[in-house]
């Protein structure tokens, strides 16, 4: 139990110092959210260019890995749609939307640091297996599933609408993934790794200096952002995605990897990061579609504060006996 307090107490208390700083005006929204680009632009790329370039994933397969916490992912995903849909009779769009906060994690701003701090970084071998393709495949299954959920609620209306073609949706992916920092780091890694040097000297120490901020800056951020977002509405539907996001995803990784006996630390790398609290791709998303904004704001500062207490609960019992 201590050890599960002493890892998560200072991951939450960096969030609510980012969070009472943003309240009492000390620091800009301005602030916050260069603090929040130069997370994802630079501190992040460079932890994991830097760790991928020096990790040993041994002799374990990663396609197990990805099996279990993708296929747990689109459980959870077609779980928050149609729970959503039945119970709030909301339209196609905002559906997906729920489906997108149920099962995509924020893996840069919480799953990052509580990995970190619970395993060292070590721990963050299988969650860089699962970021490696977690972006681009989310984002092309969210990007299509939104596109088909616009023509099914103008066909509900009666109104005619123009698809987007295959061609044009994977230009639109393509184009966001080779400008995406997160991309170009995994990529820089990998490429640096398959040279066969190593970080040496002045590049290995600025590196490492760079890499230890991801970690509490993200955290800080993420305290200043909550206060965009507020409890807006949608409170039954934030809920079940909530639940759905905090308990359940996590919940059938768990299963599903042991039962493929995959190692100890993925296991719990994998659960970890299938119990962060919702990531800010649902509300880009819905932004940008103009539906289900309430929703998505509402499910991540509702799964954020609960996930105090549901990540110590999964700590507690990925923890050995």
């Amino acid at each position: 139990m201590q050890t599960s307090f002493d890892i998560i107490v200072p991951i939450f208390g960096l969030i609510a110092i980012g969070t009472l700083v943003a309240y009492a005006g000390l620091l800009s929204h301005a602030v916050g959210e260069g603090l929040a680009r130069y997370v994802f632009v630079i501190a992040v790329p460079v932890l994991l260019f830097r760790t991928l370039a020096q990790v040993d994933f041994g002799d374990a397969n990663p396609v197990y890995l990805w099996l279990a916490y993708f296929g747990s992912a689109a459980i959870a995903w077609t779980l928050g749609t149609l729970l959503t849909r039945a119970l709030t009779r909301c339209d196609h769009r905002t559906g997906v939307i729920a489906g997108i906060s149920s099962s995509f994690a924020n893996t840069v701003f919480v799953a990052i640091p509580t990995l970190d701090r619970a395993y060292g970084e070590a721990g963050l071998e299988p969650l860089l297996l699962i970021i490696s393709i977690h972006l681009p495949l989310m984002m092309i299954a969210s990007t299509l599933l939104v596109e088909r959920a616009v023509v099914l609620d103008a066909k509900d209306k009666g109104e005619r609408r123009r698809t987007m073609s295959v061609l044009e949706t994977a230009k639109r992916v393509g184009r966001n993934l080779i400008t995406n920092s997160i991309v170009i780091g995994i990529v820089c890694g990998l490429l640096w790794r398959a040279t066969g040097f190593t970080l040496e000297s002045h590049l290995n120490e600025i590196t490492r200096l760079i890499a230890q901020t991801a970690g509490p800056v993200a955290l800080f951020a993420l305290g200043m952002s909550l206060t965009r977002y507020g409890l807006r509405g949608d409170i039954l539907a934030s809920s079940i995605v909530t639940f759905i996001s905090l308990v359940v995803q996590p919940a059938i990784v768990w299963l599903v990897t042991t039962r493929l006996g995959l190692p100890d630390l993925w296991v719990k790398g994998a659960v970890l990061t299938a119990a962060a609290p919702a990531g800010v791709n649902a509300y880009l998303f819905a932004t940008y579609f103009q539906v289900g904004e309430k929703l998505a704001a509402t499910t991540i500062l509702l799964s954020t504060m609960l996930s105090v207490f549901t990540l110590s609960a999964w700590l507690l019992i990925l923890s050995p006996a």
